[in-house]
């Protein structure tokens, strides 16, 4: 069974594909300069590409349950149900995940999201940077506390994605708990 996890997003979007417990592609998608609404467009138009592409059996995506305030619930429910009704209409199941579920398979209960690249890096023997992307500043601190090229953030949405895949296939498809 191929599986497709997707880290669903406003912003960005981590996906990646597994196939007999051993990932075989992910990636990061950028939505972060298309304004609302138009992102949802967006997210189900590249979503039902990636399906075409890719030609999961299934589709996993995290449930959102924890939200900040009202707009990051229009932005994550609105990604989720796009993604979800991509593959509805391309005829793919869709699952979903709870995050505690999600960091119990791949890590403690309480892992955060770069423990969960490193896990996943460890295990697949992954290169960290593709997994956890790292932004970088991209001019000189004047007051010196950072360089340009020095690693301002990472997008840890890949690893999310394929951290999607692996718990799902541990739970479900091996029966791991």
């Amino acid at each position: 069974m191929k599986i497709m996890g997707i880290d669903h997003g406003t912003n960005y979007s981590g996906w990646a594909t597994m196939e007999s417990g051993k990932p075989i592609e992910f990636g990061l998608r950028d939505y972060s300069k298309i304004a609302m609404p138009h992102v949802l467009d967006a997210i189900y138009q590249d979503t039902f590409r990636m399906i075409e592409q890719e030609q999961p059996n299934l589709i996993v995506l995290e449930r959102p349950v924890h939200f900040k305030n009202a707009s990051s619930v229009i932005a994550l429910v609105g990604a989720y149900s796009m993604v979800t009704l991509a593959a509805l209409h391309m005829g793919i199941k869709v699952a979903d995940i709870r995050p505690s579920e999600l960091k119990m398979q791949t890590g403690k209960g309480n892992a955060d999201k770069e423990t969960v690249a490193v896990e996943m890096q460890m295990l697949f023997d992954l290169d960290y940077d593709e997994l956890a992307i790292p932004v970088l500043y991209k001019k000189d601190d004047p007051k010196g506390k950072y360089k340009k090229g020095d690693v301002q953030q990472r997008l840890f949405d890949p690893s999310d994605a394929l951290a999607l895949c692996w718990a799902y296939n541990q739970k479900y498809i091996k029966g791991v708990a």
